[in-house]
């Protein structure tokens, strides 16, 4: 075995994404803060698109590198919302994602500067399909997938299992994602482990004063893009009972909208709520599935929400905001509301929250169990459910002692199980084992 401090490690980015410090892409971020916590002297390469302006190359200390590839990427968003509505309408998964359709020639770009940079290790988010071909392009590299989505799953077929066969290992987030990846594919069950996700424990933390401001405002939170999946109209039809009888009750939504469209290319009809999130917000008509999905694109939900709003002032949106503004927010809420109505792989903002020593009231959502001890340093709620949500926010916002305990709960939890330097053991550990 080699000398671990001669090694280079490749992180791939989705080739959608920026690379850049204060990203607001979870799997970014991730990525990102992984690499200034991997051992000392593991060089690290991280791979992402580049945006006008950028540099192709730059460095991050002596250990980091970053390099920006360009991606023609207009030609794949319009294939991507065309194939989004064409699985809403025939009500159909399509497995555009991990088809070699999809961002080939990144793929292609990155193995062949990850043959030329004599990489080690490479690290491949989400796209089995761009394993695969570093793979046969770099032999003697240790090729590990990384899922942090149920695109595998969702797809077990003969050539899926053919391009897992040839990775050293793959990665889920959760056991959520990981677990059906191994009854799925039983031959490569072996090479399937759950690393949780990360969070820099020293950054999230509680005030250094350990209050929080006392203006007298009930401030929930909700942190994560504004789409229709993560159920931030259910959060605001929970907040309107509330705030009947609650005049310090305050809404803050920090969040963007610009991100990808694969949930229109996985719908759930054995899903309750997520059938009936899609019929209220991705349309029952054709027509009316191109509207949203296509014309106006995620505006139309934004319309709905500030429908739902009513013009309440105390609802307010604040849009993405850099990780470093959302430790801001963690600490001066009274709790984190994550009411996701899809199955999330692992929610990100509520480990964030619960390092920040902030409560956390969640949904039975995917592999949010597995982050959020349910009573413990949360509550957990059925998915689309206003009136539960309701009356989970109201237990923490009307209990101090019990708000106070969830929080310091959680920030054991978070520093215990998911701590970056967790994070990094356990994978630098699985790594190690599968380097010739």
């Amino acid at each position: 075995m080699r000398d671990s401090t001669q090694r280079r490690i490749a992180i791939v980015g989705q080739p959608w994404e920026n690379v850049v410090a204060q990203s607001t892409s979870s799997i970014v971020i991730i990525a990102y803060r992984l690499a200034h916590h991997l051992p000392p002297g593991w060089r690290v390469t991280l791979y992402g698109r580049r945006l006008p302006g950028q540099k192709r190359w730059e460095t991050d200390g002596e250990a980091i590198e970053i390099k920006r590839l360009s991606v023609i990427r207009k030609p794949q968003m319009l294939c991507e919302m065309l194939l989004g509505i064409l699985a809403c309408y025939t009500k159909r998964r399509i497995g555009y994602h991990i088809s070699y359709l999809c961002h080939t020639f990144y793929a292609l770009r990155v193995a062949l500067d990850v043959r030329a940079s004599k990489c080690d290790v490479v690290i491949v988010n989400n796209f089995p399909q761009s394993a695969s071909i570093i793979k046969l392009l770099n032999p003697s590299a240790t090729v590990c997938l990384s899922m942090h989505c149920e695109w595998l799953s969702d797809h077990p077929t003969a050539g899926t299992e053919r391009r897992l066969r040839d990775l050293d290992l793959i990665i889920g987030c959760s056991e959520y994602i990981t677990e059906p990846i191994r009854k799925c594919f039983p031959a490569i069950a072996a090479r399937c482990q759950t690393v949780y996700d990360g969070v820099d424990i020293n950054c999230f933390c509680p005030a250094s004063d350990g209050s929080a401001p006392g203006d007298g405002t009930e401030r929930v939170l909700y942190v994560g893009r504004l789409t229709p999946e993560k159920g931030i109209h259910v959060l605001i039809r929970a907040f309107k009972i509330l705030a009947e009888s609650r005049p310090t009750l305050r809404l803050d939504l920090v969040g963007g909208t610009d991100w990808g469209r694969y949930l229109y290319l996985r719908p759930d009809l054995k899903d309750p709520a997520i059938v009936s999130m899609v019929e209220a917000f991705y349309g029952d008509r054709l027509s009316e599935m191109v509207r949203r999905q296509l014309t106006q694109r995620w505006q139309c939900y934004l319309d709905d929400l500030a429908i739902l709003a009513g013009g309440d002032e105390r609802i307010v949106f604040h849009g993405g905001v850099s990780p470093t503004e959302t430790i801001d927010f963690y600490r001066r809420a009274a709790l984190l509301v994550f009411p996701s109505v899809w199955q999330e792989p692992s929610g990100f903002p509520t480990f964030e929250a619960q390092a920040c020593g902030t409560p956390v009231v969640s949904t039975y959502s995917g592999g949010i169990p597995e982050y959020v001890e349910n009573g413990q340093t949360g509550i957990l709620v059925a998915r689309g459910k206003a009136h539960e949500l309701a009356l989970a926010i109201a237990q923490i916002l009307d209990n101090r002692d019990l708000a106070r305990a969830m929080g310091e709960a959680g920030r054991r939890r978070a520093i215990g199980h998911f701590s970056l330097d967790v994070m990094s053991r356990h994978l630098v550990a699985l790594i190690e084992a599968r380097i010739p």
